[in-house]
């Protein structure tokens, strides 16, 4: 793979557009190329174009969690994360792009393209997604697929990845260099992220967490599996005898339940039936007594109805007494209207008056005005005319006024342009005399042209000729040099390659393979001892783990026991204050019962009447009709105590069913927790039992043995004897474990030494390569020199001809232009400015004549122009004068006609006087018309209060009549009913609502006594009718011995009762334990079954976390980091051994990430890597570097090697140093670019790609050498 060509636009400070061609070109002729620049101008920024147009990534913007802020200000729409590419976008531009052109390992060749741009095209609009493309340059097709997919066929045809690239084409020998200084916990960092190896740490946690979580999930199977409580098949069978007897009892009982409840049913009816019959009797005598005391009522209702028919008549004269009072009240206020009306017309009389003098007044005004307004009206007709024509005159001195100004602006301009052109006129002489070489040039210009093209073709063949021969020369300098090198590097080959074969002799590899046969037997062998160990352990931690749950259920069943024996001694102290409790609870409910019958008499209270005899004691005094507080006060003090002692007797029945309840569970725990303990013991025995060769071979403690003839219920258990045989067995497996990784280090020696001798091996072979490699340049550089000699003599020949043809156009230009001064001007400004310039200053030239026949044309033409306007503007000032008197006559005039009419009506106009004075007339006379109006409404209203007064009184007088008529008929019905009006009155006063209310109550009462009559026949026959079903209740109960007491009745049956409860009580508890007990078989089934693949589960992890794993990372990642240095140590000793073969790394003893060095020249000298110099820091860093890139890729596929820095710190000679081994490697074909501010490199590297910042954070490419 090999990068041909760059290209990209507003990428950071790179904002112009650029183009780097590596393939053709300065570029493309040298194999080491440097990119220089400032810090900041945009250096890193070409190496992030080529890996955004591959990969769409950059290595400085990596995707992790700690750069995912997003940038930019507070109210800005468009800002994206911190570690985001698009963000390489220069400020302020809507759209840049990356391309690279690239050779892919098949040998074909493509372009890869990255383009973002913001919204819209505009530079403030919201960036975009990016967008990438890759096209065969060949046949010109484009990819078709994701943006995923698009990557992939990258990665293929690159043969990297995104990593891989970035470490095998950007070496990172900075990094290494800071590698080689730092400190451990830094090493391991560096080296982490240089090698990507961050999986390893991951992997590591992983394997730690996982076995932790497999471990966990194994302790909660087996603790859910300790606390399933299983039952045996007798305790099965047993259960359900007693539930079928249980059931058989339960259904007699709910017989014999069912039956007592119908004849008690029967008694307790045959009690109501009599109640009522007696409520019935008391009902109707009730009734009675009631229709008996209404008596007086049916009287006073016969005597009102009686009086009825007078009720018309009292009526009539109530209804003519009101009328006669309310014509009273009229008549008083008519007459006050009459004297209202009176007062009204005086005053409408006054108005009507004034209102004729005004009228009188306003209309003799006008008669005085009217001549005047006739006089003004004929001065106003004069001012119109007059008027009008100072309007048009007025008009007309503006228009003359315009032509006066426009006159004098057009003789102003002309005069101007004249000016204007007799200076330019001046001007062109003066530029003209200057320039006469340019009129010279002008003359001939083509001819010049040809001529300046010729010699300056033939300079830079010239230019170029020299160039060449300089490079020849310095080649076969350079040449020289490398076959000294080479066959320097030939005879040190030679003696290399004898010293290994000498070393190899001295090295037994069979010896050692035999060794390393028996230290692995002897490895096999721990092993197996460590094996065995770990089971034992792994027994004896699965006993301790039942053995702990054999401890925590026996002190619960001690707590149960204690429980059980708690809960039977409260019962028996309950029972007696039950008991107790009782007795002084029915004593208190009786007094409460009688003073409630005391207080029933409240109904009768509240017929009391003051001074009347009461119907109970016949007592006129009542203390206590509305209060009695004494009685109250009582019974409250009663009502409280009955519930004090209530609520004692449930609280105590309430915790002794409580312990009852809890009796039966208490027991069925402790059965359970005994079957549980006789589980977990035998589980204990059976790892120890399956495990007996096992632990024989290991010589477990007899104590550890003797735990499982232990009796779990009488004797505590203890785990002290699990605890020391595993802490004896943990300082075996130490011992063992020391010594197995003492064998195992011997072996990796072993195995370092076999390494060794193949490593000699293959280093005869390749030094055996080299110098045949080393033959064959040396047979190329005598053919190369043979063909630079001839090269050289062509040269000298074309310089020749050339040399002749600068000379003759040398002097034809001389003639031209009179001087050489030419010559010296193109060589201080160049070819191209000078001839752009030359152009320039004849195109100038020629112009500059046309302006010049321009203004002569134009200053001939403008001179009658000019005479002609001047004789204009005179003519029209005279005018102007002229109308300006005859404007001044005509306003004298004007003042003089509206002086006069001031004088006759003053400055209002003649149409407002006369409007006004119309308006007052009409105003006053509708002001007369008014009052007029208003006069005769105040008469008219006069005259009907008059007669309104008139009709009262006669009205009065008829009422008056009439109320003496109904007065005698009124006293007619008093005489006849034999009442006086006030008894006659009040019995009217009784309307037709309370006659009708009192109908219906004497009704109630008749049907009262009735309902009672009929009610007492039918419950007196349902009692009849139920007699047959009460001796039948009878006869059972005396046939089973039971009491006519309803109480001890109720007594027996809440017994049966209590016992129905207990028996379904139990009925449930058993079908409960046996539902559990099938639960828990299956469920037990299902755990043991996870309980066995969890183990194996749980032991593989556990072997993987104790190999891998830990908590921080560091086991797996410090073993694969020592792994992939030892590696990267041997591929950069391969590399050191072409750059500087003095020197070799190699590995810390017992410090896996620390590295020292082999001193060849000083005996093998072993050196830290602090001692090096700047230099040799350097070609070791480097050599790690390649090391790094051959790991990420076969560094022989890769055309392109970039290098970023690494050479700030370098002295003169480790300068010379780098760059030689910079050659060393772009000798192999490979291009290298080094990225550097050093100015002593860059003046060392031919070819450079500099980075020149502008200013403003822009910066633009050039390609210098």
């Amino acid at each position: 793979m090999k990068i041909l060509a760059l290209r990209g636009e507003n990428l950071a400070s790179l904002q112009s557009g650029f183009e780097i061609d590596f393939a053709d070109g300065r570029l493309g002729e040298s194999g080491l190329f440097a990119i220089t620049g400032k810090t900041g101008s945009g250096k890193s920024t070409l190496l992030d174009a080529i890996c955004l147009a591959l990969y769409d990534r950059i290595p400085r913007l990596q995707a992790n969690k700690k750069n995912d802020a997003e940038i930019g200000r507070d109210n800005d729409n468009s800002r994206i994360k911190a570690n985001d590419v698009r963000s390489i976008l220069s400020r302020g531009k809507a759209e840049g792009f990356a391309e690279v052109d690239f050779v892919a390992n098949d040998g074909s060749y493509w372009r890869a393209h990255w383009h973002v741009r913001r919204a819209r095209g505009r530079a403030e609009g919201r960036i975009q997604a990016s967008e990438q493309w890759l096209e065969n340059i060949e046949t010109g097709q484009r990819f078709a697929g994701k943006k995923q997919e698009l990557q992939t066929e990258i990665e293929r045809l690159v043969g990297l990845t995104f990593d891989q690239f970035r470490r095998a084409v950007m070496l990172p020998q900075g990094e290494f260099a800071a590698f080689l200084k730092a400190g451990a916990d830094e090493r391991a960092a560096l080296l982490e992220r240089m090698t990507g190896g961050e999986i390893y740490g991951r992997l590591s946690v992983a394997a730690y967490e996982r076995a932790r979580e497999e471990k966990q999930h194994l302790d909660q199977l087996q603790a859910k599996l300790g606390d399933i409580a299983l039952l045996s098949d007798e305790e099965k069978q047993a259960l359900n005898e007693q539930l079928t007897t249980l059931k058989q009892t339960l259904q007699q009982l709910n017989a014999n339940i069912q039956v007592f409840k119908q004849h008690q049913q029967a008694m307790v009816t045959e009690q109501q039936l009599s109640q009522r019959v007696s409520a019935t009797k008391d009902q109707l005598s009730q009734a009675t007594e009631q229709q008996a005391a209404a008596k007086p009522r049916y009287l006073q209702l016969e005597q009102i109805e009686q009086a009825q028919p007078a009720r018309g008549d009292f009526v009539l004269l109530q209804q003519v007494q009101q009328r006669i009072s309310h014509l009273i009240a009229t008549l008083q206020n008519a007459e006050q209207a009459v004297n209202e009306q009176q007062r009204q017309a005086t005053s409408a009389t006054r108005v009507v008056e004034q209102a004729k003098q005004s009228v009188n007044e306003i209309e003799q005004a006008w008669q005085a005005l009217e001549p005047k307004l006739k006089q003004a009206a004929s001065f106003d007709q004069q001012l119109g005319m007059h008027r009008e024509q100072l309007t048009q005159q007025q008009s007309a001195q503006q228009a003359l006024h315009q032509q006066v100004n426009d006159q004098q602006q057009a003789v102003t301009a002309s005069q101007q342009r004249q000016a204007e052109l007799q200076h330019q006129q001046q001007q062109l002489a003066i530029f003209f005399e200057q320039q006469q070489t340019t009129k010279a040039v002008s003359a001939q210009y083509e001819a010049v042209q040809s001529s300046l093209s010729q010699y300056l073709a033939a300079h830079r063949q010239l230019s170029s000729l020299s160039k060449e021969k300089q490079k020849i020369e310095y080649d076969q300098r350079d040449q020289q040099t490398q076959q000294a090198s080479l066959d320097k590097q030939l005879s040190e080959l030679y003696q290399q390659r004898q010293s290994g074969e000498k070393q190899l002799a001295g090295l037994d590899f069979d010896a050692l393979s035999t060794q390393q046969v028996n230290e692995q037997q002897q490895l096999q062998q721990l092993q197996t001892q460590l094996d065995n160990l770990r089971s034992g352990m792994a027994v004896i931690k699965e006993a301790q783990g039942y053995m702990t749950q054999i401890l925590a259920r026996h002190a619960d069943h001690q707590q149960v026991l204690s429980d059980q024996q708690a809960t039977e001694q409260r019962l028996a102290a309950l029972a007696p204050e039950l008991e107790t409790l009782k007795v002084r609870h029915q004593e208190a409910e009786a007094m409460l019962q009688q003073s409630r019958a005391v207080l029933s008499l409240n109904d009768y209270r509240a017929e009391l009447q003051p001074d009347q005899a009461c119907p109970l004691c016949g007592s006129h005094d009542h203390p206590y009709a509305s209060d009695e507080p004494l009685v109250e006060s009582v019974l409250t003090a009663q009502i409280q105590h009955v519930e004090s002692l209530s609520k004692q007797l449930q609280q105590l029945e309430a915790e002794a069913h409580t312990l009852q309840a809890q009796q039966p569970k208490l027991q069925a725990r402790l059965d359970d927790l005994i079957t549980e303990l006789r589980r977990l013991h035998q589980a204990f025995c059976t790892p120890l039992a399956t495990n007996t060769a096992l632990l024989d071979t290991l010589a477990v403690e007899p104590s550890v043995l003797a735990l499982q003839q232990l009796d779990v219920l009488t004797t505590p258990p203890t785990t002290d004897s699990l605890t020391s045989q595993i802490q004896v067995w943990q300082q075996q497996l130490t011992q063992q474990q020391d010594a197995y990784q003492a064998t195992q280090r011997s072996l990796n020696d072993r195995q370092a030494q076999m390494d060794q001798v193949r490593q000699q091996q293959q280093l005869l072979q390749r030094l055996q390569q080299q110098e045949s490699t080393l033959k064959d340049a040396l047979n190329q550089h005598q053919q190369q020199a043979t063909q630079w000699q001839e090269r050289l003599h062509s040269l000298e020949q074309q310089s020749q001809v050339q040399q002749q043809v600068l000379q003759a156009r040398d002097s034809a230009l001389n003639a031209v232009f009179g001087s050489d001064e030419w010559l010296q001007q193109l060589r201080q400004l160049g070819e191209s400015q000078y001839l752009d310039q030359l152009q320039q200053a004849v195109a100038f030239y020629q112009q500059q004549n046309q302006v010049q026949e321009q203004v002569e044309k134009q200053l001939t033409e403008l001179a009658p122009v000019l005479a002609t306007q001047q004789q204009a503007l005179q003519q029209a000032q005279a005018d102007s004068q002229q109308a300006e008197q005859a404007l001044a006559q005509l306003n004298q005039t004007i003042e003089q006609v509206w002086q006069q009419r001031c004088a006759l009506i003053g400055e209002q106009s003649i149409e407002n006087l006369e409007a006004s004075h119309k308006a007052s007339l009409v105003t006053s006379k509708q002001g007369l018309s008014d009052a007029e109006t208003q006069l005769r409404q105040v008469h008219d209203a006069l005259t009907a209060a008059t007669t309104n007064i008139a009709n009262i009184k006669q009205q009065q007088q008829e009422a008056e009549t009439e109320c003496q008529t109904h007065q005698a008929t009124w006293q007619q019905w008093q005489a006849k009913l034999g009442l006086d009006e006030a008894q006659l009155t009040e019995l009217l006063n009784k309307d037709e609502n309370w006659l009708g209310q009192e109908r219906s109550a004497l009704k109630a009462l008749e049907q009262a006594v009735s309902a009672a009559q009929t009610l007492l026949v039918e419950r007196e026959q349902a009692l009849v009718e139920h007699q047959p079903i009460v001796a039948a209740a009878t006869a059972w109960f005396n046939e089973h011995a039971f009491t006519d007491d309803l109480e001890q009745q109720n007594v027996q049956l809440t017994q049966w009762d209590a016992d129905k409860s207990s028996q379904e009580e139990q009925v449930f508890q058993l079908r409960q334990r046996l539902t559990q007990a099938e639960q828990a078989q299956q469920q037990a089934g299902e755990l043991t079954e996870k309980l066995t693949s969890q183990q194996q589960q749980t032991e593989l992890w556990l072997q993987m976390s104790e190999l891998i794993g830990s908590a921080t990372g560091n086991k797996f990642r410090t073993l694969a980091q020592g792994l992939t240095l030892q590696q990267l140590v041997v591929l950069a000793n391969e590399h050191l051994h072409d750059l500087a073969p003095r020197y070799a790394l190699q590995p810390v003893p017992n410090s896996p990430l620390a590295l020292q060095v082999i001193d060849h020249d000083m005996g093998d000298e072993v050196r830290s890597v602090e001692s090096l110099s700047g230099g040799e820091s350097f070609l070791v860093s480097l050599a790690l570097a390649l090391a790094l890139a051959s790991l990420a890729a076969d560094t022989r596929q890769l055309g392109s090697l970039f290098i970023d820095e690494g050479f700030g710190t370098l002295d003169p000679d480790s300068l010379e140093m780098a760059l030689a081994c910079l050659d060393a490697l772009q000798a192999d074909g490979r291009q290298i670019g080094v990225i550097s501010h050093v100015g002593t490199l860059v003046e060392r590297i031919g070819v450079q790609v500099a980075v020149e910042a502008q200013g403003g954070g822009r910066s633009k490419i050039a390609i210098r050498g």
